[in-house]
């Protein structure tokens, strides 16, 4: 709907402020309301699910960019950029927890592991690039 012929620009910026400010947010405390967190919590699955993501988001965007001709700093921080990836893995948690493909610990490390890496990424990123 956003990106219609139809609709004038203020038109699609009021959608765009719509949906983030009210659909968003309703979205993601609708999730925190379908699962009771503090029973689900394992420190132990969240840390490796936390850990497995890091190196994988940072591993593969790290070589990636380095195969495309950055140098190892700017490669490490665009793979921290990367990392923040939050949003869509609460989404694809969601639907897999909705599907039976994981449980309500798995989903719960998940959200987790999606907070975590959205908050480090800008500082990790600053980090890298300062040195």
């Amino acid at each position: 709907l956003g990106d219609s012929e139809h609709l004038s620009e203020r038109a699609k910026e009021i959608i765009h402020q719509f949906i983030n400010n009210i659909f968003a947010p309703l979205f993601f405390v609708s999730i925190g309301l379908k699962v009771n967190f503090i029973a689900n919590f394992d420190w132990a699955l969240t840390l490796a699910i936390i850990v497995i993501a890091f190196a994988g988001k940072i591993i593969g965007s790290s070589l990636g960019t380095r195969l495309g001709g950055f140098s190892w700093r700017e490669s490490i921080a665009a793979s921290f950029g990367m990392n923040a990836r939050g949003a869509m893995e609460i989404i694809l948690g969601l639907v897999a927890l909705e599907n039976g493909l994981i449980n309500e610990r798995v989903f719960v490390s998940l959200v987790i592991m999606a907070l975590i890496t959205s908050i480090t990424s800008g500082p990790l990123m600053k980090w890298v690039l300062k040195k």
